[in-house]
């Protein structure tokens, strides 16, 4: 840069600003108003100090911050909200968060801090000004730098993220892809209106870029208007897909399964490291992604000849996906440094060209193979999770009417995920009719049996003899349907639990983990299955192996095996801190107040164990005796009536 007083940095940019202001005024009146702008401002420069983030200026009630990574400035305004929502009298704020290259100059006009400027302070500028009240929003750039930096102990209650598609922003180019973010119970994860005009930024957080903007908008629109002229003189058969050709001389049943199931397709990974030798891992890892991915049967995967022809350069995402029929694509790199080894993996929409999910690995290297065993195992359990959230967002926005089997059963995954009474019976039903449209939908069998024992379980009304075989019924149909689908075994296990039949269920769930050792929700059983059958420690391990796959991913089951494991061991104080986090994470969850009352009794401390059977009486008015020994079975006495002896202590009876 010629000049030297300029520096030019990537940092990561805030505005944050409160909702509904000048509607304050109006109605308090100035000082009121003004006493309510200045908490506001305290709130915002302590929790700055405390990420260490600079307040470059303010301009009213808003304010426009600096910090050195995505994840402190997230952290940042996870606080603030938080903060805002613990004082009911303060105004909400909303928040935008962008990362990307600025131009500082110096301490300049006598300020104490820098002026920044650049094309990315107008984007963060953007993004703040299209997110609702109580909504912090963000760019893939901040989504896929704090994603996986920030958890459940940050703030000791999890963060929840919401895909909000592609926004075109004014005075910006290209779409920006936006993510909302929020804490549980806290925050606003609605995506803001697609035809929300984001306004224009206040004066004093103004970047004279209109004119470059300008003129790359225009760009952008001509290249779209050639593109939509390409595809409209292009003969049809010209766009068949490789994929479409090669599944034109399969029976009509696989020809029905890729147009109606979304595919997936692994591309070459890159070998970024200095030895060309290496190339050999990053081949490995990806030809094993594809293998892992294929044992959940329920998406299509797209084959290696296929996907290994798009290798290196700077791909047109959105071009492979159509050439090989993919909705989905998995890019990725792999670089070696003496002797550790750097994994990156991404997931995109290849419609919208949209970042996902993005997940690093960085792994000493002791065994290569072992290593690209690790790697790929976790990979496919991510991806598989975040997939399934993509399109169970892409049938809730279409609503539930005329809907084909893929959307009602993804439709029926979201439900599944509440973890409550009523959101297992809606999937349920969602699962049932995603079979009835397609018969031979084994997935949605094997899933419409764990479904409904999960059900039976949580308390759900009537007979239950009869409901239950009928769930095995379904998941034995699954199993003949397709014998490689290990979610039709592990309904099979899930039923036998329901059966209290132990050793058989055991079987079945070992079945659906050899089918695909990637699939936490069997391990998440086979753990539950292990303290039925006597095994705290085995449950402990399998529990832990579902973590380790998917470290953001059902944690209300993980969290309850360990509460009941560590408790059965008499480790009450790593029980107790399990289901603190249990009730925490989803408090409408009847059994974490169980295992509090469980535990307090266990370390001698009633009245906080009387307190927490109050307080799951409140989340669950008919819990009972009855309702913990239904959902844990009787199966081993000796462990019955400990548990039975605590909770009646407690007061539950």
């Amino acid at each position: 840069m010629n000049n030297p007083a300029l520096e030019s940095r990537i940092l990561t940019l805030v505005f944050t600003d409160l909702v509904g202001s000048t509607a304050l005024k109006s109605k308090h009146g100035d000082q009121v108003a003004g006493a309510l702008v200045e908490r506001h401002r305290e709130i915002v420069r302590a929790h700055a100090a405390a990420s260490g983030g600079r307040v470059i200026d303010w301009a009213g009630d808003g304010c426009f911050l600096t910090f050195a990574s995505a994840s402190t400035a997230l952290h940042f305004a996870l606080s603030v909200q938080l903060a805002h929502a613990e004082q009911n009298d303060l105004p909400s704020v909303r928040i935008g968060i962008h990362m990307g290259e600025v131009t500082e100059h110096p301490f300049s006009h006598g300020s104490a801090q820098p002026h920044v400027e650049g094309l990315a302070v107008d984007l963060a500028a953007r993004i703040g000004a299209l997110a609702g009240s109580k909504q912090i929003l963000v760019s893939g750039s901040v989504a896929e730098g704090a994603r996986t930096r920030l958890t459940y102990a940050d703030f000791a209650r999890p963060i929840h993220w919401q895909a909000c598609g592609n926004y075109a922003l004014k005075g910006i180019a290209q779409p920006v892809g936006v993510y909302a973010v929020a804490l549980e119970g806290v925050g606003n994860l609605e995506p803001p209106e697609r035809d929300r005009t984001a306004p224009s930024v206040r004066a004093p957080f103004r970047v004279a870029w209109q004119t470059a903007g300008a003129t790359a908008l225009a760009i952008a629109i001509g290249t779209i208007l050639i593109y939509f002229a390409y595809q409209s003189t292009t003969a049809p058969e010209e766009r068949v897909s490789d994929v479409e050709r090669a599944y034109a001389a399969e029976p009509a049943t696989a020809r029905r399964e890729i147009s109606e199931r979304p595919a997936i397709a692994v591309l070459p990974f890159d070998n970024l490291s200095p030895d060309p030798e290496q190339a050999y891992f990053a081949d490995g890892l990806a030809e094993d992604l594809i293998t892992r991915l294929s044992t959940w049967r329920a998406f299509p995967v797209v084959a290696r000849n296929s996907s290994f022809q798009y290798r290196g350069g700077n791909l047109n995402l959105i071009t492979v996906g159509r050439d090989l029929g993919a909705r989905y694509l998995v890019e990725g790199s792999v670089r070696r440094s003496e002797d550790r080894i750097r994994v990156t993996a991404q997931l995109v929409d290849a419609n919208s060209g949209e970042h996902l999910w993005a997940e690093t690995f960085d792994r000493a290297v002791d065994d290569v193979f072992a290593l690209q065993d690790e790697i790929s195992n976790v990979l496919a359990a991510s991806l598989i999770d975040d997939l399934t959230r993509a399109e169970g967002e892409r049938a809730r926005q279409r609503g539930t009417q005329d809907l084909e089997a893929w959307e009602l059963y993804h439709l029926g995954l979201q439900h599944f995920d509440r973890y409550t009474l009523e959101g297992f019976g809606e999937a349920r039903e969602l699962f049932s009719r995603a079979a009835k449209h397609d018969a031979r939908f084994a997935t949605a069998y094997g899933n419409f049996a764990v479904a409904a024992i999960t059900e039976v379980m949580l308390g759900r009304a009537g007979p239950h003899e009869s409901f239950i075989e009928n769930a095995m019924e379904q998941a034995r149909k699954a199993v003949q349907l397709d014998p490689r689908d290990p979610v039709a075994h592990l309904g099979v296990g899930v039923a036998y639990v329901a059966q209290k039949e132990t050793r058989s269920a055991l079987d079945a769930i070992q079945r659906a983990i050899d089918l695909n050792p990637s699939m936490p929700g069997a391990w998440i059983w086979m753990g539950f299955t292990r303290i039925l059958s006597g095994d705290p420690e085995g449950a402990i391990s399998a529990t832990k192996r579902a973590q380790r796959l998917n470290p953001k991913g059902n944690m209300v089951w993980i969290l309850d095996n360990f509460a009941l494991a560590y408790w059965e061991l008499g480790r009450y104080e790593d029980a107790l801190e399990a289901a603190r986090r249990l009730a925490a994470t989803e408090p409408s969850y009847f059994p974490a107040y169980a295992y509090l009352a469980m535990n307090y009794v266990a370390l001698d401390r009633l009245d906080e164990a009387i307190e927490a059977v109050a307080e799951g009486r409140q989340r669950q008015p008919d819990l009972s005796l009855e309702l913990v020994q239904d959902y844990l079975g009787v199966e081993r006495p000796e462990i019955d009536a400990r548990r039975n002896a605590a909770l009646r202590r407690a007061g539950l009876q």
